[in-house]
């Protein structure tokens, strides 16, 4: 299948696709953005993605998406793909629409995660972008290459001051302790992931306990599990955090991943 893209409404190869030197997205990575997995030919929970885009513009003070247009962009990208995918979303500050449509990316999952601290998350009642999925991606990307060089596969992010559990640079990140899911709270100013409220559904559907708080860093040292999931990853168990190892056997992470693949298959 070949992977393409769509500028402004006109559709090319991905490879030809072009964006111009001087738009906000290029000069500024001035925007807000969505990633939504295409299963079977399938985009999964594109109104939502398509709703979170303009909440991420609102909180930039960017105008709205136009998401109708957006979303009959997405269908004719998306004709004659049958297969799997990414599909991503792009509106920059200059006004300019983009989307592109990929094979899924080839990359392992992070086993290893290393603390890191994340000042620019803040808590949204006081700061107005907070959430907010901006194309600005430098620190989160920074974060994870210290922890690469630290010797970890990625960077767990945590608050400034604080120490509190946030989320991976590219996932999301829930603790499970005595078999109850211990998700951040987005009020830390994390992104309210797709993916994370799909897990949290599946969990709660299961039967599987979940609470949302504000969690120390130090609760790791009790979980028995630690799990990461992405629109475009399948809900990950962790072996490692920082100094803390984490059991071999992941129950939880396994019903959870099983579940959110039945519905993205559904």
């Amino acid at each position: 299948m070949q992977q393409r893209a769509m500028v402004d409404g006109v559709m090319t190869g991905l490879e030809e696709a072009r964006l111009g030197i001087l738009d906000a997205g290029v000069a500024r990575g001035d925007g807000g953005f969505e990633t939504a997995g295409v299963w079977d030919g399938r985009v999964f929970r594109l109104p939502d993605h398509l709703l979170r885009l303009d909440a991420s513009l609102a909180a930039l003070a960017l105008p709205a998406a136009p998401r109708d247009l957006l979303a009959e962009e997405a269908a004719a990208l998306l004709e004659g793909w049958e297969g799997d995918g990414a599909l991503r979303v792009y509106v920059t500050a200059s006004g300019t629409r983009i989307l592109t449509l990929s094979v899924l990316p080839d990359r392992p999952d992070p086993r290893v995660l290393v603390p890191r601290p994340a000042p620019w998350i803040q808590p949204a009642a006081a700061y107005e972008p907070a959430g907010a999925k901006s194309m600005s991606y430098g620190p989160n990307m920074a974060a994870t290459r210290w922890a690469v060089r630290a010797g970890g596969d990625d960077a767990l992010l945590c608050s400034v001051p604080g120490g509190l559990v946030l989320e991976g640079p590219t996932f999301g990140v829930l603790l499970v302790v005595d078999g109850v899911v211990h998700a951040p709270d987005v009020e830390l100013g994390i992104i309210d992931s797709i993916s994370r409220r799909t897990v949290l559904e599946v969990a709660a559907r299961a039967g599987i306990g979940v609470r949302q708080g504000r969690w120390p860093l130090e609760l790791v040292a009790e979980a028995d599990e630690v799990v990461v999931m992405s629109s475009l990853r399948a809900a990950t168990a962790v072996r490692r955090v920082g100094r803390w190892t984490l059991p071999e056997a992941h129950p939880v992470t396994d019903a959870l991943d099983a579940g959110r693949w039945a519905r993205r298959r559904g």
